[in-house]
């Protein structure tokens, strides 16, 4: 219980301090660079630094006999959450195997507990390799202190960070519990539910060690040298190469290790960290690694400037005569094709002209808003007084914005339009004498997109990583404005499955149905080419808060069904409820039209809420999974001022451990990029989506039928004024206050 209430602090603390950089005195520090494991630090420990909020980084490091590749990411101003393989070539990665060396995935957490201030250092927390078999377990508390170009790290490490057992463990003064450690890399201990979270071996160890180093900063530009006392546990007497029998044995001659780290400025948003540097008195230290800042919005990729906009001339729409209504009306929705709009269908609403627009030129909503209205100003008749641009995505409305052709003439004359002048709502109500014009040529519609896809697969027994590149053809027909028709097929270019002894090994474990363990063999019987989707899909608009999605077919790579989901989110709140259902058949491992005998229903109830700190969201999923396991499906992401998303997953069934096999539980990590970062002179809606699961477990799996709700809100997220204003701990805090306080 002790444990438990020790943890709980060390985890609020961070929203307590969160907010107490102003306090800060000494110079920000703009060079926290990365060390061997991931997170900021010097060479192989770890630093009280922090990166700018929202950094992301990706990188590799080299230390005989390991290799690390690891994933950063500040995912608030006090938390560092790093993803990590280290593959130790000292033994195989399993007893036969004949080529691939040990590896091991890890998650390693920082938090921020003090800011820096002219008294006293930074102070932050850490817990490494939390979770997961353990091999490199350890907590630690460390400071920093910088003294003009010169940074000061003090720390004091448990577990793995505790090799030279310094001085007892201070914690035996609260319980003697906190006095032996389980050896979470004993295979004794922890190996068959390897991927579970303890917390029961938390700052548990009889003796800590103390660390320490020094970053000094040159003269020559972004150019830093590192000095550490390293206190890290490594394999002792064990052969530097498993595979070459002559290799010398490792051994540690020193604790003292050096190194220079260089930084360069590829872009304004992106740097690239490269060090050099001499370890354990005898081994030779390289390390790269790429980091882009998800909150660094730079220039915009379009600008919309100034324009004096057209005075109105043409007689109201109603008493045109039939040639003079079509012209208008193919005007607009020509002019509205060049510039990138899909026009579904203007109404003449009394003395507003709506107009039903799909787009996917701009990332901005409100860029496409603000075109859009320009050019039906342009054109409108001169009893048109409000326009208003409906966002249609997949057949559904999922954005209404109006803004009155006034405003629009007088801020088009300045420049781009602002949010603030534009009136966003849900309110479809039509005059009875309302004109309706349909775009007559749209459907049926046909449109294709031929692109490559790289998929892989990490930490496999014969080889750390298998991959393949295929051209994926993604092909739909639009019957009508809600109803498609969508197929993927996928036709292999390259791959590796045959290097070493092949992508063949396969080891489903657990108690459940393999809904998904089975992945490697669809891969390889569909590794030639194979069918991964054709469905027919159907979107209604029930009502302006409540919409629905309808789909049957091959819906995705493993699973055909029948089935759909519905979705209510109320006007100006930031919850909504959703709820699915659907019968659903196993696939052929060929990916072509046939089906195996596994057949279920699965089904759930939503809840999606905008959470009130740092632009977060949570969604919760309850229900019947896949492999008929029933639990929640809970799913936290942040979103960043680039737009980018990063999430985090976990899946909690009626399935034990003992059920799940190897890993525990369901869990992964994700991030949606968009696009449009990696383009100087356009704009993008295409976001690109990666997932990373240490392992792929049949518990906790859902049907990908694709999600609803994210493209409700796909619009309205890059909208700011529609998006939760976040809280913050000192604007709480200040109003405890019994003086006078500033405005926040």
């Amino acid at each position: 219980m002790l444990r438990l209430l020790v943890l709980g602090c060390v985890l609020l603390s961070p929203l307590v301090f969160a907010n107490n950089s102003d306090l800060a005195g000494s110079e920000v520090f703009t060079q926290a660079s990365h060390s061997s494991r991931g997170g900021i630090g010097l060479i192989n420990i770890p630093t009280a630094r922090f990166s700018d909020d929202g950094e992301f980084g990706l990188g590799l490091s080299v230390e005989a006999p390991y290799n690390r590749m690891f994933a950063k990411m500040q995912f608030f101003p006090w938390l560092e959450a790093v993803l990590k393989y280290t593959k130790g070539y000292n033994q195989p990665y399993i007893a036969w195997s004949k080529s691939e060396a040990w590896t091991d995935k890890g998650m390693d957490l920082k938090f921020r507990l003090l800011t820096e201030t002219e008294r006293r250092p930074e102070l932050a927390l850490g817990l490494m390799d939390f979770g997961g078999t353990g091999a490199y377990g350890s907590e630690f508390i460390v400071a920093s202190k910088r003294f003009d170009n010169i940074d000061l790290t003090l720390g004091m490490g448990w577990g793995g960070l505790a090799a030279e057992n310094h001085i007892n463990n201070p914690l035996d003064w609260f319980s003697d519990n906190f006095l032996s450690r389980i050896n979470l890399g004993d295979p004794e201990e922890n190996l068959q539910h390897g991927g579970g979270i303890s917390l029961g071996n938390l700052f548990d160890d009889e003796k800590v060690s103390i660390f320490g180093g020094i970053e000094y900063f040159t003269p020559v530009p972004n150019l830093s040298v590192k000095l550490e006392y390293d206190t890290n546990t490594y394999p002792e007497g064990t052969k530097l190469d498993f595979f070459d029998p002559t290799s010398r044995n490792m051994r540690i001659d020193s604790r003292l290790s050096a190194a220079l780290n260089y930084r360069f400025y590829a872009t304004q948003r992106d740097v690239i960290d490269l060090s050099l540097g001499y370890v354990h008195g005898n081994t030779l230290y390289v390390s790269a690694a790429v980091h882009s800042n998800l909150n660094f919005t730079g220039t915009p990729r379009i600008a919309i400037g100034a324009e004096r906009l057209r005075q109105p001339s043409t007689k109201p729409y109603s008493i045109l005569d039939t040639d003079w209504k079509k012209y208008l009306t193919d005007t607009i929705i020509w002019q509205l094709v060049n510039a990138g709009f899909v026009t579904h269908k203007l109404i003449f609403n009394g003395n507003e002209l709506q107009a039903e627009v799909s787009q996917n030129r701009f990332r901005k909503p409100m860029q496409a808003i603000d075109l859009a209205s320009r050019i039906i100003s342009n054109n409108a008749p001169i009893n048109i007084d409000n326009i208003t641009i409906i966002n249609i995505d997949s057949g559904i409305e999922t954005l209404r914005a109006t803004v009155s052709r006034d405003t629009l003439f007088n801020a088009a004359s300045k420049g781009a339009l602002d949010e603030e002048l534009v009136e966003f709502s849900t309110n479809n109500s039509m005059d009875p004498e309302a004109l309706v014009v349909d775009n007559d040529v749209l459907y049926p519609h046909f449109g294709m997109t031929l692109s490559p896809m790289l998929g892989g697969t990490l930490q496999h027994p014969e080889k750390f990583y298998f991959w393949q590149l295929s051209a994926v053809a993604n092909g739909e027909i639009a019957f009508n404005k809600g109803t498609y028709l969508r197929a993927e097929y996928a036709v292999n270019v390259i791959n590796n499955y045959d290097a070493g002894e092949g992508y063949s090994y396969h080891w489903a474990d657990g108690a459940l149905h393999h809904v998904r363990q089975n992945r490697r063999l669809y891969v390889r019987e569909g590794e030639k080419k194979g069918l991964r989707k054709l469905a027919l899909y159907q979107f209604v608009d029930f009502h302006p808060n409540v919409k629905g999605m309808f789909t049957a077919g091959y819906i995705e790579m493993m699973f055909g069904g029948v089935g759909g989901e519905v979705i209510y989110m109320p006007d100006h709140k930031k919850w909504a409820l959703g709820m699915d259902a659907y019968w659903v058949k196993q696939r052929d491992f060929d990916q072509k039209f046939g089906f195996q005998d596994y057949e279920t229903v699965t089904g759930f109830l939503s809840y999606y809420y905008d959470l009130p700190f740092y632009d977060m969201r949570v969604k919760i999923h309850a229900g019947r999974f896949l492999a008929e396991d029933v639990g929640v499906h809970i799913d936290v992401s942040r979103r960043f001022d680039t737009g980018a998303k990063v999430g985090a997953v976990i899946a909690l069934t009626n399935c034990d451990p003992d059920c799940v096999g190897e890993g525990s539980f369901n869990k992964w990590v994700y991030f949606q990029l968009p696009m449009d970062l990696w383009l100087t002179r356009s704009s993008t809606r295409t976001k690109a989506n990666y997932s990373w699961s240490p392992l792929t477990k049949d518990a906790g799996q859902r049907f990908e039928a694709g999600s609803l709700y994210n493209g409700m809100v796909s619009a309205k997220d890059e909208i700011e004024t529609l998006r939760r204003k976040p809280w913050s701990v000192k604007k709480i805090l200040s109003g405890f206050s019994t003086t006078p306080q500033k405005r926040i």
